[in-house]
Formats: C-alpha cells, sequence, structure tokens
C-alpha cells in the first residue's frame, strides 16, 4: 500500500498547509490539509490561466479556486468526509498522472478538470449502476446527435458542446444554437420533457427540439446499434480526427453514467427517422419563468403532432456551424 500523503501534514494555520506531490512533475500539484484538516489536492497555476470547461460537482468533494498566497491562481480539491480518503487518493493519482505528459498551465487545468469529471458519474454512484432502458435510449439519442455534430466540429468542440451529461438544462450548446435532444420509441407520438428548464427560451439564443425516432431491432442487423456498438462508433470518429480528445470524449460518458464495467450488448435499435422543431415563444412546453413561486421539478410529456407548425429540417441545425 502506498503512504498516506496526508498523514504527515498538519492541520493549516491559516488557508493551507502544503507539500509538493513530485517533484519532477512539470505541474504545481501539492497535496494539502486546510484549516479544519481536510485533505486536499492544489493546483497552482498562473494568474492569467483559463480553461473553458465547465467545473464539476463531486459528490463528497469541494472545488474550490482562488488566488494563492504569491499572486497565482489555486484550483482545489478537498475532501469532504475523511472516510472517503482512500478513493479521494486514487481520484488524486489519476489526475496527477493524467497531466504528466502535458505542457502548460492551461493544459494542466483543463486535464485537471476533465479528469475531475471522469470521476463524477462513481463518486455520485452513477457509474456502479446499469443505465435503465430509457436512460440507454436517451444516450443514443445523444450520441447520434454528437456523431452528426462531428462532421461540422472539431472533436474538442463537439465533445465541448455536449452539455447533457454535466447536468446543464440543454443538451448541445454551440454558437448561438442550443439543442435539447431525445430518442423515442418508433411507436410513441410524445417526448418526455424532464424540467421546466429544458424548453426554457434564453435571449440571443436559437433554441430547438431534435427527436430521434428508434426502432427494435437484433445483433447484427443492418444499420442496427446497440449502447456499446455506437460508443465504439462514435469514439473511433473522434480518435480518428483527433486523437488527443478522447479524454474528454470518456469524461462525457462516465459523468452520462455510462461505464464499459456494464454490458448494453443485449438491446439493439435502428434509428429510422429524425426531426427538429424551432422552440419559440409560441411553441406548447412548460417555462420556468411561468411557474408560480414553489412548483419546480416539472415533468411532462409534449405531443409531437401538436408541434407540426414549428417543424424545420434536420440539417438546419448544424448549417449555422462552419464546416472545418
Amino acid at each position: 500500500m502506498q503512504p498516506d500523503p496526508w498523514a504527515e501534514i498538519g492541520k493549516a494555520g491559516g488557508s493551507f498547509t502544503l507539500r509538493r506531490v513530485d517533484a519532477a512533475h512539470p505541474a504545481d500539484f501539492f497535496w494539502g490539509r486546510d484549516g479544519d484538516g481536510r485533505c486536499a489536492l492544489v493546483l497552482v497555476v498562473d494568474a492569467d490561466t483559463r480553461a473553458e470547461e465547465a467545473r464539476p460537482v463531486l459528490n463528497g468533494i469541494e472545488v474550490i479556486e482562488a488566488p494563492d498566497q504569491d499572486g497565482r491562481n489555486a484550483f482545489v480539491l478537498v475532501l469532504k468526509r475523511d472516510e472517503d480518503r482512500e478513493l479521494f487518493r486514487h481520484l488524486c493519482d489519476d489526475i496527477v498522472g493524467a497531466s504528466r505528459d502535458k505542457i502548460g498551465d492551461q493544459a494542466f487545468l483543463a486535464s485537471t478538470i476533465r479528469r475531475a469529471w471522469k470521476w463524477h458519474s462513481l463518486l455520485r454512484g452513477g457509474a456502479n449502476q446499469r443505465l435503465g432502458p430509457q436512460e440507454q435510449q436517451g444516450l443514443i439519442g445523444e450520441l447520434l446527435f454528437l456523431e452528426r455534430l462531428l462532421i461540422h466540429l472539431t472533436p474538442k468542440a463537439a465533445i465541448e458542446a455536449w452539455r447533457g451529461p454535466l447536468d446543464e438544462p440543454k443538451d448541445f450548446v454551440f454558437s448561438d444554437r442550443a439543442v435539447e435532444v431525445k430518442a423515442r420509441h418508433v411507436s410513441k407520438d410524445a417526448v418526455k420533457i424532464s424540467s421546466e428548464h429544458q424548453l426554457q427560451v434564453i435571449e440571443g439564443q436559437q433554441l430547438s427540439l431534435a427527436v430521434l425516432a428508434l426502432s427494435p431491432s437484433v445483433a447484427g442487423a443492418p444499420e442496427g446499434i446497440s449502447l456499446d456498438s455506437l460508443v465504439q462508433r462514435v469514439r473511433g470518429a473522434v480518435i480518428a480526427s483527433d486523437p488527443s480528445a478522447d479524454e474528454g470524449f470518456d469524461a462525457r460518458l462516465i459523468s452520462a453514467g455510462y461505464s464499459t464495467d456494464h454490458d448494453y450488448s443485449d438491446t439493439w435499435w435502428v434509428a429510422v427517422a429524425n426531426s427538429a422543431y424551432a422552440v419559440n415563444e409560441a411553441f406548447p412546453r412548460v417555462e420556468a419563468t411561468s411557474l408560480p413561486d414553489g412548483v419546480g421539478l416539472v415533468t411532462y410529456w409534449l405531443r409531437l403532432d401538436l408541434c407540426a407548425p414549428f417543424e424545420h429540417p434536420y440539417e438546419d441545425l448544424f448549417n449555422s456551424e462552419p464546416s472545418r
């Protein structure tokens, strides 16, 4: 067993007591303890370093970003419960190891954030559970949309646009467009909207609803896909264009609850149709701004036949974006 890196670090008199992780590592990583004696991993970067990745919300871990005493910036992961110390150590080792071959503070920070996202579902217990049929179907819909988006954007830009796994209201946000993606069984004429925020129109942003119809299939059928086979196919497209984007893709998958520990080859589908709808003020929906105080967490079914006046060509979802 590796020695506990926090065992010889005392409680901080001020903000943190630090000890460098590895003098040979190109990044400034430190083991630390705060004023309450809580264990921490600290990455110190230059003050002007920025990373566009969304910050993770980790169960049992506090994420702090603040200037350090030398005028640089610190990105800090603080363990809330000491009983999770062993798991936290694995997370920290993984983050430090993943950034060892990176160059520059921006790359160190971006790698740390992406790696933390990779642990997001594990720390909240999500990756230990097999996705249910509806969850698989929903993830398939998002992956099919991502696959199409990869034709129009670089892999890193397309993956960054994929916001659904990050618990954000819209599944995809790119340029001035937001897209909520729904997958439905071909026999159903409605899709489930899971919150009052999913179809909330934001000023200055074009919002569309993309709906993909899936028909049950069998393994080996022409154009048939399982969740596992689609993941492999989209990963192949990502790597073929930019091998360095693979890590970000895996982080999104794990945040979505997908894990290779589970076998999803028992359920197969064929994508038989897709449609898109412009969501504007006249579109039938529930909005957060229209709800009375005290009402929230709204779930409802949206009938697609009543959305027909708002339908537009599916390819228009991508036409506003420049090609490679």
